[in-house]
């Protein structure tokens, strides 16, 4: 008997394995063949093509949907999620890196989003799903205040309004944002309060199950067809196919309560969890992934590796964050502190350091001054002729537009400075020599 129990459970965990490869293969798939832009994508013609991509486009929303109300239920929420984020920064960098030596292209805005991926917005659904487990603690007591009926009810007019009259409400999009992620995982939050598979579910809930499963698929096969005869195009083909449709989050649901109530326990790795966000909300990964391929026999033998690259790197980082503790003591990161806690000691750190460090402070400052000047030498009569607006101010213009060049520059000029300061090793002479550099480059 216990060596079955045991084949039991090898069984159980492989096919859940198994299920969650699909599930990756499903939603990477689906984003390369909308990044391709096929011809069946292209053409005003009906074909089973297109219907099958609505359906697998369908799917991989629901996918990711289960996917964050997953998250939100099973992963702890504590302080050192912060320490994950950082992780899946750096993997993205390293991604970017990657891609770049596979394609040998990238714009300048690439750069950007790789390096400042809060002010850019680069994965907010990894952003959103984090910042809504560092207060998960707080969440779950606030939600233990109201019905869960009362919840869903919330959740359903927040999801259902948008949908039905196809305007944007509560500025949720197509849901490849912050704010869509943060509602699906304290949605998942919302679950963790209550035993999912002790829930009572009688015939009514059932047939309500049925219904949101059978018009979610019924939605994403038929609306190609409505489109084209309506509007005479597929203008509105994939209107039901996003992250915050109400069929959508409604077959996350089934499928979250199912999988709970027939105890198929699958666990989800934080790493991979986050990382598959990433692939997700990233364009830059996909794109450079297709990099011009349009044949889709192609385009799932990429799915199926993108997937297992995904698996190994969330393994990979899951056996990095458990032995090293370097990052946690330098983030000052505690299981025991809360985000308040966290926030005033980190406050505090910076004020020590700052005063520590004040002199290189005020020169980084200084050079930022500096790559601000040179920017505006650049126009004799302190206009911007190149934008074809001669009344536009360079002053303006270069702080507000042009300000990911100015940060760049700074670090340029920065670097310069190491670079002389390496040399002669001494502080004041160094930042002499820089600044006289500078100014006869200018």
């Amino acid at each position: 008997m216990l060596y079955i129990s045991r084949g039991e459970k090898f069984d159980k965990k492989l096919c859940n394995a198994l299920m969650a490869c699909v599930a990756m293969v499903i939603v990477t798939f689906s984003l390369l063949i909308a990044q391709a832009n096929p011809t069946f994508l292209q053409s005003n013609l009906l074909s089973k093509r297109l219907f099958a991509y609505s359906l697998l486009n369908n799917f991989s929303n629901v996918i990711i949907g289960v996917l964050l109300i997953l998250i939100g239920y099973q992963i702890k929420g504590n302080i050192k999620l912060i320490k994950k984020y950082v992780y899946i920064y750096v993997v993205n960098l390293l991604i970017f890196i990657g891609l770049f030596l596979w394609t040998r292209s990238f714009t300048i805005q690439n750069l950007y989003d790789a390096v400042l991926p809060i002010t850019r917005n680069t994965y907010p659904i990894v952003l959103g799903a984090i910042s809504a487990l560092l207060i998960k603690d707080k969440l779950k007591n606030w939600f233990k205040k109201y019905r869960f009926p009362v919840i869903l009810s919330g959740y359903a007019i927040v999801f259902a309004l948008p949908s039905i009259f196809n305007k944007d409400i509560f500025g949720i999009g197509n849901g490849n944002n912050a704010i869509t992620a943060f509602l699906l995982v304290t949605l998942g939050i919302v679950f963790s309060n209550v035993e999912v598979d002790k829930l009572h579910i009688d015939k009514k809930v059932i047939t309500l199950m049925s219904i949101s499963v059978m018009l979610n698929i019924t939605l994403a096969l038929s609306m190609p067809f409505i489109s084209w005869r309506i509007r005479g195009d597929f203008s509105t083909a994939y209107r039901f196919n996003v992250l915050t449709s109400i069929s959508v989050v409604a077959m996350s649901i089934v499928i979250f309560t199912v999988g709970q109530k027939l105890k198929t326990n699958i666990k989800i790795s934080e790493y991979i969890g986050l990382l598959l966000l990433l692939v997700y909300s990233n364009n830059f990964i996909i794109e450079k992934i297709v990099n011009g391929s349009i044949s889709l026999k192609v385009l799932l033998f990429k799915s199926c590796i993108v997937s297992i690259i995904v698996v190994v790197l969330g393994w990979l980082l899951s056996k990095i964050d458990k032995r090293n503790l370097t990052l946690e003591e330098r983030l000052l990161l505690n299981d025991d502190k809360s985000i308040n806690l966290w926030g005033r000691n980190l406050i505090s750190y910076i004020i020590t350091n700052v005063k520590k460090y004040r002199f290189n402070i005020m020169n980084i400052i200084f050079l930022y001054i500096l790559a601000y000047v040179s920017f505006i030498l650049m126009s004799p009569d302190f206009s911007a002729p190149h934008l074809g607006k001669d009344h536009t101010n360079i002053f303006f213009y270069t702080f507000f537009v042009r300000q990911h060049m100015l940060i760049l520059n700074t670090m340029l000029f920065y670097l310069l400075y190491r670079f002389i300061y390496g040399i002669i090793g001494r502080f004041w002479i160094s930042i002499i020599l820089n600044y006289a550099v500078i100014a006869v480059a200018m």
